[in-house]
């Protein structure tokens, strides 16, 4: 078989979340294919300027604009396929979420020329929504469209993409081995209860047909109780406020119906 991202070619703005310092936490699956990734996990940890195949220099100036002034609007620049050697001209421009004055990391848009350069990608409550709707896509792969297939993909969703903004703000804080060490209290409360949700670089996966709310109720606490452990519980609540716009009413009721969405 060919190389899956050999006749791919950006088509709409994607994002990549970075730490200070400029190395990668969260890609997008589809930017991930684009660069030449086996899957956006591999992507984490990775600088900036390497994950995205660009000069070190230019990747340095978009961070240092960002950290410097909250923001950086449209950056002309050349990504790179890293295995390929393809490349194509897009344009970065990124924003800092707020953290209490501190720069903890970078949203970066990449968005192809022929795609409008809209204002809200500098919106972190916009690149939220991104991440919510890669969540989405990712577990609605391979399902069918059932009514009450769709809600449990929502539920799960919902879920899911609350676990990942934790993940992706303690990292931002606190370096990978915060990361990790979460990781190894999911994995350590599913094997001591024998469920079969696992975490890798902050993404579930689920493998039972049905969501356990139990599990996802206790996942849901330990990693909102280690969360405000090593930041904050404003920090984390307003995380996870502005995630939750994202979804619907409905779905948001149901998720504090289950016990999902644990106690900050």
């Amino acid at each position: 078989m060919g190389d899956p991202s050999a006749d791919a070619r950006p088509d709409r703005p994607m994002f990549v979340f970075t730490d200070e310092n400029g190395d990668v936490v969260l890609m997008e699956d589809d930017l991930a294919r684009l660069l030449g990734f086996d899957s956006s996990e591999l992507a984490v940890g990775e600088s900036l300027a390497a994950a995205l195949g660009i000069a070190a220099s230019d990747a340095g100036a978009l961070l240092k604009e960002i950290s410097t002034t909250a923001r950086a609007k449209h950056r002309l620049a050349q990504i790179r396929n890293r295995r390929t050697g393809r490349s194509w001209w897009t344009f970065l421009s990124g924003s800092a979420p707020a953290a209490g004055g501190r720069f903890i990391g970078a949203d970066i848009t990449i968005t192809p020329p022929t795609a409008a350069l809209p204002a809200e990608d500098l919106d972190h409550r916009h690149n939220l929504e991104r991440m919510a709707a890669m969540v989405r896509s990712r577990l609605s792969n391979g399902h069918g469209t059932g009514l009450s297939e769709e809600n449990e993909i929502e539920l799960r969703s919902y879920f899911a993409a609350r676990m990942l903004a934790i993940y992706v703000l303690i990292v931002r804080m606190g370096g990978r081995a915060l990361g990790e060490t979460l990781e190894q209290k999911v994995r350590r409360s599913n094997q001591e209860r024998g469920w079969s949700i696992d975490m890798n670089r902050g993404r579930l996966t689920f493998g039972e047909a049905e969501l356990r709310p139990e599990a996802c109720r206790e996942m849901s606490q330990v990693a909102l109780e280690y969360a405000v452990r090593v930041t904050s519980k404003r920090l984390v609540t307003r995380e996870l406020s502005e995630l939750d716009v994202n979804f619907s009413r409905s779905t948001v009721h149901r998720a504090v119906q289950s016990g999902l969405r644990g106690d900050v």
